[in-house]
């Protein structure tokens, strides 16, 4: 039996079914499940739908440029249409509903909130707090039972690398104690102590188990000697090293004429004032080594002037700032000299288009 055109209520579909004695089943196959006639009787005033004869078509309602067609069995309710131009009505729920697209929208591109992100990282922080805290207490720990063991004692304090210094210079400074614990000693304080001795550039402790502690001395080199009534040190930034036993056996050029007090020891006060002297040595040993060997003394008494003495007992007066031109003018008096036999006593170079010299 077909029924076409026109709407028909389900409680007349299925009684034509029946009273042809066949089984209530749904035109589309198994897919759709056998209505059964409670729930015909309860939604016989909200379903309807329409059967088309094979030489028959649907029947549509323009809306716009869409179409829709109404699938009998397929909705839970009767497929209303809107007017031209408001959009189609979803009969399939709010998924891919057009009636409110902004909440649409915000329901599906929401921020998500970084609440569970900070959470995470607070667990994280706590744990590596954690674990940095149980490390110190347990370094402690060990520090504490090293410091309380009897078998770790000082007994034995090496130095080496020391010149100008005394070893007994070096371990007064440090003033260890034999019998010390060896984890009680305090290394950076002990640095601390031996970087404060002029002569010391650099300096490495180490500790050695189970009783020994070794001390590398890298000392600051001198590059002329300065006579304050003892013999001091100066290194090339102008540093006034302590007076040493060594400094006597050393080839190194004299500066006199210059006066400091004993809190320059150990610091570059004085550097300014040596300075022409140190610029002199700096630059004789680029341009020849071999007479800057021979520079025995430089006095700075007199100001902007240097009064160089030689091995050989030459004085040569420069102004402070010693030129290529000077040592080509010296060496032109000296070679004169020479040929002609005789010695100069002093030179004085302190004048561009002449020289003053006296020989013995």
């Amino acid at each position: 039996m077909h029924y076409q055109g026109s709407k028909v209520p389900l409680s007349e579909k299925n009684s034509g079914f029946k009273s042809a004695g066949m089984p209530m089943r749904s035109p589309w196959g198994s897919r759709y499940a056998t209505v059964t006639s409670r729930r015909e009787k309860k939604e016989e005033s909200k379903f309807s739908f329409r059967m088309f004869v094979p030489d028959s078509k649907p029947e549509t309602k323009s809306v716009g440029t869409h179409y829709a067609f109404y699938r009998p069995g397929a909705t839970a309710g009767t497929a209303t249409f809107p007017e031209t131009g408001t959009g189609f009505k979803n009969v399939f729920g709010n998924r891919n509903t057009s009636e409110n697209p902004s909440s649409s929208r915000e329901g599906k591109w929401q921020t998500p909130s970084l609440s569970g992100d900070i959470l995470k990282f607070l667990r994280w922080s706590s744990v590596v707090v954690l674990l940095v805290l149980a490390g110190w207490w347990g370094k402690q720990r060990v520090m504490d039972a090293l410091q309380d063991s009897s078998n770790l004692k000082l007994s034995k304090v090496m130095v080496e690398g020391a010149h100008y210094l005394t070893q007994d210079e070096i371990l007064k400074t440090a003033n260890l104690t034999a019998g010390d614990g060896m984890f009680q000693v305090d290394l950076k304080d002990l640095n601390q102590k031996l970087q404060k001795m002029s002569w010391v550039d650099q300096v490495f402790i180490e500790r050695r188990l189970p009783s020994s502690i070794l001390i590398s001395i890298r000392e600051r080199k001198p590059v002329a000697l300065l006579d304050n009534g003892s013999l001091y040190g100066v290194d090339k930034d102008g540093r006034i090293l302590s007076p040493s036993d060594a400094l006597l056996n050393q080839d190194l050029p004299l500066i006199s004429g210059v006066s400091f007090n004993a809190d320059a020891v150990g610091t570059t006060q004085t550097a300014q004032i040596l300075k022409p002297a140190l610029d002199f040595f700096s630059f004789m040993a680029k341009k020849d080594d071999v007479l800057a060997h021979d520079v025995s003394e430089v006095n700075l008494s007199e100001p902007e002037s240097l009064k160089v003495t030689f091995i050989n007992g030459t004085q040569v007066t420069f102004n402070t700032t010693v030129s290529d031109t000077d040592l080509k003018r010296m060496a032109l008096v000296l070679g004169d000299l020479n040929e002609k036999g005789k010695k100069a006593s002093t030179m004085d170079f302190r004048y561009r288009d002449m020289a003053f010299v006296r020989t013995r």
